[in-house]
């Protein structure tokens, strides 16, 4: 499924949060079972799939990650799956990433100072994506959203 096909938008990382809301309530409305009361049971069938192909779309549009891992799947769609090993150098550096993570009290400086740390390492995986997606690098985007996933989970750990 393309999402952007979906919404009728062109394919793009930023999207206005606003217009991208107001497309999905105009859509949702139109495949709106209590607007098509009348309809018979293969005309209801086919409001729901549209339904639930409409949320599919809005819940992947609405992500910032998950609207470029599209954007690479439509532009190259062996690109996820062909960079999805990462290096050791890397993965070593998300290990101790993960220890430091573990190790620290959520309200602590030293917790505060590795989110800021972690944080800057997502902002710097978004740049890149958004580069790579700009640049028609789709293995360079595809092999950053795999990193972007140790540096997200983490931020999550740390929130906890």
């Amino acid at each position: 499924m393309d999402p952007f096909a979906v919404f009728g938008m062109a394919p793009a990382v930023d999207l206005d949060r606003r217009a991208l809301e107001a497309r999905y309530l105009e859509l949702s409305r139109a495949c709106h079972p209590d607007h098509h009361a009348a309809a018979g049971a293969d005309a209801q069938l086919e409001l729901l799939t549209r339904a639930a192909t409409v949320n599919e779309a809005y819940r992947i549009l609405r992500d910032r990650w998950q609207r470029a891992e599209a954007l690479v799947a439509l532009n190259a769609p062996d690109a996820l799956a062909e960079r999805k090993v990462l290096s050791p150098a890397f993965l070593a550096a998300a290990l101790e990433l993960a220890e430091e993570v573990a190790d620290v009290a959520g309200g602590s400086a030293d917790a505060a100072k590795l989110r800021t740390r972690v944080d800057h390492l997502i902002a710097t995986e978004w740049d890149a994506v958004c580069a790579g997606v700009a640049a028609g690098d789709w293995a360079n985007a595809a092999t950053r959203l795999h990193q972007s996933r140790y540096h997200r989970k983490a931020l999550h750990d740390l929130q906890r």
